[in-house]
């Protein structure tokens, strides 16, 4: 089973909203980056529009693991991210220092974009993502979240139920999932949090391996090169532990989410390829 991208999402700027600009984050910024050259040379007309939300500062145990450098403690993740590649690349690309939920707040801006992506450390952002994502308003076409424990991470592209997704006769195959609909414990707030914050870059490696962002990142970004430069996909997402060395598939089929425990319901108002307004 294939999942075949909305034609309208070829023939216009693709705006992103990147939630995160941490471990997973910044790389993710990068490859976003290169990603928009390769769509425009491959025949994108437009390419990428990219604004980047998070409150947090560089912190001295951000140094090393996370792409930052001493001269940055104290700034904004989110700006001193977007600034570089804006330099470097010559992009216009935007920078919110704040939470993503308090942009949702706000009355500026557009809320809605064609991909949401999520690098965000904690049960309860994700679950503040799930609520946004699902809710009728804002609209979202894509939702592709990257999780990741010391040594393990799972990285899912999915299609959050909302009115962007409503039918279309000629959309073959069902709507993919989303990260909260496969490991449904994401959203069970009485699981403790895993992740704790780390007050030096040893007891950041201690919670986090070294790489495990990288491979992560890379997994995610390769699935978006394919949806723009095939138009489709086989897979849409991949779990991933360093320590066995083991990557897993997320294939496109009811069978492999039965076993995440997620079963395809009946979806009147659903279809499988982003509806773009």
């Amino acid at each position: 089973m294939e999942h075949l991208i909305h034609s309208a999402l070829l023939d216009t700027r693709v705006t992103v909203h990147l939630v995160g600009v941490g471990g997973n984050g910044a790389q993710m910024a990068a490859c976003l980056a290169r990603l928009d050259i390769a769509m425009r040379a491959l025949g994108h007309p437009h390419g990428l529009h990219v604004t980047a939300f998070d409150a947090d500062r560089v912190s001295e145990a951000n140094v090393g693991r996370q792409l930052y450098s001493a001269a940055d403690i104290g700034r904004h993740k989110a700006i001193v991210t977007i600034h570089r590649l804006n330099q470097f690349y010559g992009f216009d690309w935007q920078a919110l220092p704040l939470r993503y939920e308090d942009f949702q707040r706000t009355d500026s801006f557009s809320k809605s974009c064609h991909l949401l992506i999520s690098c965000v450390d904690s049960r309860e952002a994700r679950r503040a993502l799930h609520q946004i994502a699902f809710n009728r308003e804002p609209y979202f076409d894509y939702w592709l979240d990257l999780g990741n424990t010391e040594a393990s991470a799972q990285v899912v592209l999915g299609q959050p139920l909302n009115n962007r997704c409503r039918p279309r006769r000629a959309a073959p195959g069902p709507r993919l999932p989303c990260v909260t609909e496969l490991f449904a414990e994401l959203l069970d707030d009485a699981t403790p949090e895993s992740n704790q914050p780390s007050c030096s870059v040893r007891m950041s490696l201690a919670s986090q391996g070294l790489f495990i962002n990288d491979v992560a990142v890379r997994f995610g970004a390769q699935l978006l090169y394919e949806l723009f430069s095939k138009g489709r996909l086989k897979q849409h997402g991949a779990v991933i532990n360093l320590d066995s060395k083991r990557v897993g598939p997320i294939e496109i089929d009811p069978r492999t989410w039965a076993r995440f425990g997620y079963a395809l319901a009946e979806e009147p108002d659903t279809k499988v390829n982003a509806e773009t307004a």
